[in-house]
């Protein structure tokens, strides 16, 4: 009796347990491509009921990034580079997300595998490339996933390829987005795809190891030991990050707050530390009041003192039997007592410090109207000493040369 015949699964290599599940999902896929409708006057492309779009392969791979190294040619191929594939990989780690999340609906399935199934089915259906899985890989639905696979035929590869460039780098980075999306949705958990060879650069295979980000650098590390590969080379590997560049804003918004955050923390300090200095020059204000009141109340209990302590025994003395000369000398202490109080002697001995005290007891007498000759007689000098000495008061003074009085000036101080 003949055998039926069985379906070979032909759009995808996976291990031999997951083989039923894949058959499934190709089956479902071979079906969803077969009813087909074109309509060129409307720019129609639709699979069962599902629009598409066509793209040459190459406009998305090697004619990209060299309009993309033309446009940055100022910052070298390497930003160029970099610059082209996180826009490539973001976009089709997106599309990879969303074409998902479609075929779960269609599909009706919720196991994560079931819904990895699909992806590699449909990869081959549209062109990328196709899929093989290798044993090795445990794909689980928590940190310990990891998944080995391989791309032939990849898109990416083969238009670099044709333009028979060789390259120092993987250039399958919509394939890593592609791949990575899908996976990323079917298991529910975050998942970054390094390519770690690639046939555009010469080697045997377009290879891929995907995982959770926390475990890339890990596995990639231990493949490498075992890879035909010189070990050096898998230290250069760049593990694409879907929208690395959001999260770089998302990092540079969280610095920005805290910075902000510090900023307003710091001004708040001031603003306290300028308080408590305000209210310490208030008081400083308040101090420097109370000494000055202090210092006028000092002067005023000075001068009482001088009235009532010196200035009665000074009066008795003067109604003593004196000579004439005794008479005018009391007469003068008098005066240079009350001088004491006028603000004559303070401001000749504190804005014109320069003044001998000799100077101040000539510019006193001066002042008071005292001529040359009466002066030198009181202070027991010769009359050539008090020309000079009132010289040096003038030229101290910066009256000298000038026609100003000397008597008038020093009653103008008062």
């Amino acid at each position: 009796m003949t055998q039926p015949h069985k379906p070979d699964l032909n759009t995808v290599n996976v291990p031999d347990n997951f083989t039923k599940v894949f058959l499934t999902a190709q089956n479902y896929v071979r079906n969803y491509f077969s009813i087909i409708e074109r309509d060129p006057e409307k720019g129609l492309v639709q699979f069962s009921d599902e629009r598409y779009i066509l793209v040459r392969a190459s406009s998305m791979s090697k004619e990209f990034f060299d309009m993309m190294t033309q446009l940055y040619q100022d910052r070298g191929e390497k930003e160029a580079r970099t610059l082209a594939f996180n826009f490539l990989f973001d976009i089709a780690h997106s599309i990879g997300k969303a074409d998902a999340k479609s075929f779960f609906s269609k599909m009706n399935v919720t196991d994560p595998i079931e819904k990895l199934s699909a992806g590699p089915v449909h990869f081959a259906y549209t062109g990328w490339a196709t899929v093989k899985i290798h044993p090795m890989s445990n794909p689980t639905p928590d940190e310990n996933y990891y998944l080995i696979y391989d791309h032939p035929y990849s898109l990416e590869a083969q238009a670099w390829m044709e333009k028979e460039e060789k390259t120092k780098f993987p250039v399958c980075v919509m394939n890593a987005g592609y791949s990575s999306g899908w996976c990323e949705e079917s298991f529910g958990i975050a998942l970054v795809t390094a390519e770690i060879e690639c046939r555009a650069k010469g080697d045997r295979h377009c290879r891929f190891i995907m995982a959770p980000p926390s475990k890339i650098k890990e596995y990639i590390n231990k493949y490498s030991k075992q890879a035909y590969i010189k070990y050096e080379h898998y230290k250069h590997i760049d593990v694409p990050e879907f929208f690395k560049r959001k999260r770089l804003e998302d990092d540079l918004q969280t610095y920005k707050t805290q910075l902000e955050k510090l900023v307003e923390k710091r001004t708040d300090k001031l603003t306290k530390t300028n308080q408590r200095l305000e209210e310490a020059n208030i008081a400083l204000k308040v101090i420097l009041k109370q000494m000055e009141t202090k210092k006028k109340t000092d002067q005023e209990n000075f001068l009482v003192n001088i009235k009532h302590s010196i200035m009665p025994f000074l009066d008795q003395l003067s109604q003593g039997n004196l000579s004439r000369e005794q008479k005018a000398l009391i007469a003068q202490l008098e005066k240079n007592i009350n001088q004491i109080a006028s603000p004559l002697v303070s401001k000749l001995s504190s804005k014109y410090l320069n003044l001998t005290p000799m100077e101040i007891k000539v510019a006193t007498l001066v002042k008071d109207g005292v001529v040359n000759k009466e002066i030198a007689n009181l202070l027991n000098v010769s009359l050539n000493t008090i020309t000079s000495h009132r010289y040096k008061i003038r030229t101290k003074l910066e009256l000298r040369n000038k026609k100003i009085n000397l008597r008038s000036y020093l009653r103008s101080l008062e």
